[in-house]
């Protein structure tokens, strides 16, 4: 059942001169004038009526009128409900009123406010919420454990969800809400954990002499690993060693070093005889993390194949034929490699990047049916807070990478206002004339006759005929053809052409050292975590890069905000954190490709302090009977499928 987003404390009466425009109260008083005035704006005559309660007056309008025009006459005492605006003097459009004498005996003084649709009223709503307590009370068996309840202050499940709804006060409301969140997290860990002891059960592939092999590709690098990357790595090597698949969430921010990680664990499973296969959301992802594999491997003998949807059919005849012969160690690719018509021998590990751009059942495409079961590694350059990762991948271990590689430089952000766009333009020339490359993004491919944005392909068609032209400017958008978008990104990182206009394809995929200067177009139009992705395509062969935030003149208050916290730190666990508490986890981790509902009770971002409490009773064993009735209801079965 929905929760109700807030609550209206009928008990609490704001006088009308306290007031304050943009929050929910309540005001009792008289009406002293009402009638039908002028029109809506858009032909639509509207009712209004005008309160005072001796300190102030407030006028209450209504579109649609038919029910309450003949009983709101000058003198009736009424209390009005609603939420507070300032539209030529302080008003309330369309509040709850209560005529004097009537009260609300059904419900109690504290009503429920619910988020609504088209066609729903908060009184359909509360009617529903209450024929449904009525209907169903008896069938609300408990989930969690008694004494977990009654510390909260709850004897049973009924009390609670009766109170959520039809609380004695707001905080009694809060604190049912806050009990059925951890009943929620409960389950959801319950389930984690019956999916992670399922997968310990199976056999795995050990993976002998792991330390040899990954410190054979650390002496062949010119540089040394960080700590935090021979930290990351012992754990790998040691899971790869051990008799259970591997199951880990390897995390780090942008130019943190996962793909050296990442060649590490390949390393340790070639030399043991077996094939790792490495999946990245697109063509040119794959394409850079071929290139980037065989030069970390080859000269461990190693060799690499990509697959893509773009690999044509003798192409792909080679290919499973090297496959078969073990001469490929390693399989780079795209979803491609998931198709059924691709056999994988001897795979004994599978590495997917970008990891939330995959859905639940391609993911595990790989390792399912597979006996032994293949190690496992999901890897993640969007950082993802530690509350969040809990929840989504509580079935896996998490490894973070929290250092990153000495020597690269410092990256300013700066935003600015449409109006520089001269002066953001004359300083990339100045870079671009010193050989640098650089990236111009824009939110959209095309024009769109909805939205007043300049988009891609018209910014490219301008710039490649102005000033920045001599330098060479490329164009890449997702919509273009694989071959014509491996063609754009090769020139850019041949330095065929120095300037790069492109769409948000951009966000992962492309490392090129010499791109010092990135310049986002309506930044305001996107998300925190987006827009430090995007950052992280320059600054990373040691030089200093400037990072330009260009906001719209009619940026709203959040978006401001977003562009004032990617200013002012480059941490992306912090800018994660904020954009969980902004956005929600849906957008921040793509919550929807996990095949995970979303939590219709509990706030990832306000009960992030119930996950350990609820981990600690799924990992006590301690459930009240209705857990398998639970597991019934939401998978169809009184356990957890073997994929979620």
């Amino acid at each position: 059942m929905t929760a109700p987003r807030d609550y209206s404390d009928r008990r609490r009466i704001t006088p009308v001169a306290e007031l304050v425009p943009g929050t929910d109260a309540t005001v009792a008083g008289r009406i002293v004038s009402s009638g039908l005035i002028g029109s809506g704006g858009r032909g639509r005559t509207r009712f209004q009526a005008i309160l005072r309660d001796g300190t102030g007056e407030l006028r209450l309008t209504f579109f649609n009128y038919r029910f309450i025009r003949n009983r709101l006459k000058p003198g009736a005492e009424v209390t009005a409900s609603g939420g507070v605006d300032r539209f030529g003097g302080l008003g309330m459009v369309h509040p709850e009123i209560l005529f004097e004498g009537e009260g609300s005996p059904e419900y109690g003084s504290v009503l429920p406010i619910y988020p609504l649709t088209r066609g729903l009223t908060q009184a359909v709503m509360r009617r529903i919420a209450m024929t449904a307590l009525e209907e169903c009370s008896d069938e609300l068996r408990d989930i969690l454990p008694r004494e977990t309840m009654v510390s909260m202050g709850f004897q049973d499940r009924t009390e609670a969800v009766r109170a959520m709804h039809f609380p004695s006060s707001p905080e009694e409301g809060e604190r049912a809400r806050r009990l059925l969140a951890l009943e929620e997290f409960f389950v959801h860990q319950s389930a984690l954990r019956s999916v992670r002891d399922r997968a310990a059960s199976r056999p795995g592939i050990p993976m002998s002499g792991g330390s040899s092999a990954a410190a054979d590709l650390a002496a062949s690098l010119p540089y040394r690993l960080t700590a935090a990357q021979g930290r990351v790595l012992e754990e790998i090597v040691s899971d790869l060693a051990g008799r259970r698949p591997m199951r880990r969430l390897l995390q780090g921010d942008v130019g943190s070093g996962k793909t050296v990680v990442a060649a590490a664990a390949c390393a340790v499973c070639c030399r043991s005889g077996h094939l790792a296969a490495v999946v990245a959301p697109t063509e040119v992802l794959a394409s850079q993390h071929h290139r980037n594999l065989e030069s970390l491997l080859s000269p461990l003998g190693i060799s690499c194949g990509l697959l893509t949807g773009g690999t044509g059919r003798s192409a792909r005849r080679e290919l499973r034929a090297m496959l078969e012969d073990g001469s490929i160690g390693v399989l780079v690719g795209t979803h491609a490699v998931l198709e059924d018509s691709v056999t994988l021998p001897r795979l004994g590990l599978c590495i997917i990047d970008e990891q939330h751009k995959f859905g639940v059942e391609q993911r595990d495409r790989l390792i399912s049916g597979r006996d032994p079961s293949p190690h496992f590694m999901l890897l993640s350059a969007t950082p993802i807070p530690r509350t969040l990762a809990m929840s989504l991948y509580g079935d896996l271990d998490l490894s973070v990478i929290d250092e990153m590689p000495p020597g690269r430089g410092v990256t300013v952000t700066r935003i600015v206002d449409r109006s520089d766009r001269s002066e953001v333009y004359r300083f990339l020339r100045e870079r671009l004339a010193e050989g640098e490359r650089a990236y111009v993004v824009y939110p959209l491919r095309e024009a769109s006759e909805e939205l007043d944005l300049r988009d891609a392909s018209s910014a490219f068609r301008i710039l490649r005929r102005g000033p920045l032209g001599k330098y060479g400017v490329g164009l890449l958008t997702g919509a273009m053809r694989s071959e014509e978008k491996l063609e754009a990104s090769g020139r850019f990182v041949s330095g065929d052409v120095a300037l790069l206009v492109s769409t948000t394809v951009v966000e992962v995929g492309l490392d090129v050292p010499e791109a010092t200067v990135l310049v986002v177009a309506h930044a305001d139009r996107f998300g925190l975590s987006q827009l430090h992705q995007l950052r992280g395509r320059i600054g990373r062969g040691g030089r200093d890069s400037w990072c330009f935030l260009m906001r719209d003149d009619n940026t709203g208050e959040e978006g401001r905000r977003r562009l004032d916290i990617l200013a002012s730190t480059n941490d992306g666990f912090r800018i994660a954190e904020e954009d969980l508490r902004l956005r929600g986890p849906g957008e921040v981790a793509g919550t929807r490709q996990h095949g995970i509902p979303a939590f219709r009770t509990a706030c990832l971002a306000a009960d992030a302090d119930l996950l350990p409490r609820a981990a600690a009773l799924a990992a006590s064993g301690l459930a009240s009977g209705g857990l398998e009735e639970e597991f019934r209801r939401r998978f169809g079965e009184a356990s957890v499928p073997e994929i979620r």
